[in-house]
C-alpha cells in the first residue's frame, strides 16, 4: 500500500536539498499556500522539493488541530506492537477498569474509538457536532472530539505514564522532532498516583516538517532509517477503509453518509481520480498531512484558524495539483 523509500532522509531546509517543481503548478501551489497564510512543506522521493512560510517562521510551531487524533492512533499502534494491548478489538473496559463511556461502555472496542465508530455522543465542543446521544458501537462512524479524548485516558492508564513521554522515546526523539502538547484532564494509575492526559483530540504543535516526518514514517511502512518504529501491520490496517460508513453528523442537519470521504484508524481518506485513496491527516483550518505514495510524496499544509485564515483552503484544492506533480 505505501512506498518504500531506500533513500536517506534530508531533514534540513538548505540549498543543497531545495528544488522547484515544474514553475506553473509550484506557483499555484504558492498562490493557494499565500492566500491561506500557511507554513507547508513538499517532500518527494525524500527530498524536500519546496517549503512556505506564509504563516509563521517554518521552524516554529503551529497549533495542528485534529491532526492529533492520527498521532493518538500512533500511540494505539505502538501500545498493541508492545502487548499491552493484545488485540486492537479487545474492550476498552478491560484495560481501563475506570472506562466510563456511557451507555455502551461494556460494549466499545480500541478499534471503536479509534475508527469514530463507538457510538458515543458528543460533549467536547458538542456545539460543532449532531449527535448527542449515545447509540451501540459499531453501527457506523460518526466523527467528533470525545473518540480521542477518552481513547487518550486509557492509553495514559495503560502505558502508565504520560503520554508525551511515550512519544518522546518512541517516535519524536528517533526522529528528531520537537513537539508542544497542551494537558486536558488526568487519570489515577492502578497504585492512585494522578497521572497528567495529554490532550487527544487536538492541543498539539508541530513545524511543517516535523509533521512531514510523520507522514513519511506512514509513507516508508512505519520505518525510519534502520529502526521499525511501528508495525507495518499496524500501518497498513490504518490507511485501509472501514467497512461501515463515514457519516456527516452536523448540527441542525439530517446525519447523511459521506459518500466522498472514509476512514481509517486515525486518518481520513478521499478518492483521487483514479479511485484510489488519498489518506491524510486533517486538522480545523484546512490544515492536513497528505500521503501520495504513487509519487512517493508527501504534502504538508498548517495554518492558524481565525477569521484571518478564511475561507479556509482545504485538501479538495490541492489534491490535483500535487498529482499532477
Amino acid at each position: 500500500m505505501c512506498a518504500q523509500s531506500t533513500k536517506k532522509q534530508k531533514n534540513t531546509l538548505t540549498k543543497d536539498n531545495l528544488y522547484h517543481v515544474d514553475k506553473s503548478k509550484s506557483n499555484t501551489i504558492d498562490s493557494l499556500m499565500k492566500a491561506s497564510h500557511s507554513n507547508g512543506i513538499l517532500i518527494r522521493d525524500n527530498v524536500i522539493i519546496k517549503h512556505w512560510e506564509y504563516d509563521k517562521n517554518i521552524n516554529q510551531k503551529i497549533e495542528v488541530q485534529s491532526i492529533t487524533k492520527s498521532i493518538i492512533s500512533l500511540l494505539l499502534g505502538i501500545a498493541i506492537d508492545k502487548g499491552l494491548i493484545s488485540n486492537i478489538n479487545d474492550k476498552v473496559i478491560k484495560y481501563y477498569p475506570q472506562f466510563d463511556a456511557g451507555k455502551y461502555s461494556n460494549e466499545i472496542t480500541f478499534k471503536h474509538l479509534v475508527t469514530v465508530s463507538s457510538g458515543i455522543k458528543a460533549t467536547k465542543f458538542k456545539e460543532n457536532y449532531g449527535n448527542h446521544n449515545d447509540m451501540p458501537p459499531g453501527l457506523d462512524a460518526r466523527y467528533h472530539n470525545d473518540h480521542f479524548d477518552l481513547l487518550a485516558k486509557a492509553l495514559t492508564f495503560i502505558y502508565d505514564k504520560p503520554l508525551l513521554e511515550v512519544l518522546k522515546t518512541n517516535v519524536l526523539n528517533p526522529l528528531d522532532i520537537n513537539i508542544e502538547w497542551s494537558i486536558d484532564g488526568e487519570v489515577l494509575s492502578s497504585d492512585g498516583k494522578t497521572i497528567p492526559v495529554y490532550a487527544g483530540y487536538a492541543f498539539t504543535k508541530w513545524t511543517a516538517g516535523d509533521l512531514a516526518k510523520i507522514g513519511l514514517l506512514y509513507l516508508q511502512n512505519g520505518k525510519w532509517e534502520d529502526k521499525q518504529i511501528i508495525s507495518q501491520k499496524y500501518i497498513q490496517e490504518s490507511l485501509t477503509p472501514i467497512s461501515i460508513p463515514l457519516m456527516v453528523s452536523r448540527p441542525n442537519q439530517d446525519v447523511r453518509i459521506d459518500s466522498n470521504n472514509t476512514y481509517g484508524y486515525g486518518w481520513r481518506a478521499k478518492k483521487s481520480p483514479n479511485g484510489a485513496y488519498i489518506w491524510h491527516m486533517s486538522g480545523n483550518g484546512g490544515q492536513f498531512c497528505v500521503l501520495i505514495p504513487e509519487k512517493n510524496m508527501v504534502f504538508v499544509k498548517i495554518n492558524g484558524y481565525s477569521e484571518k485564515y478564511k475561507p479556509y483552503r482545504r485538501l479538495d484544492q490541492f489534491l490535483d495539483l500535487l498529482l499532477a506533480q
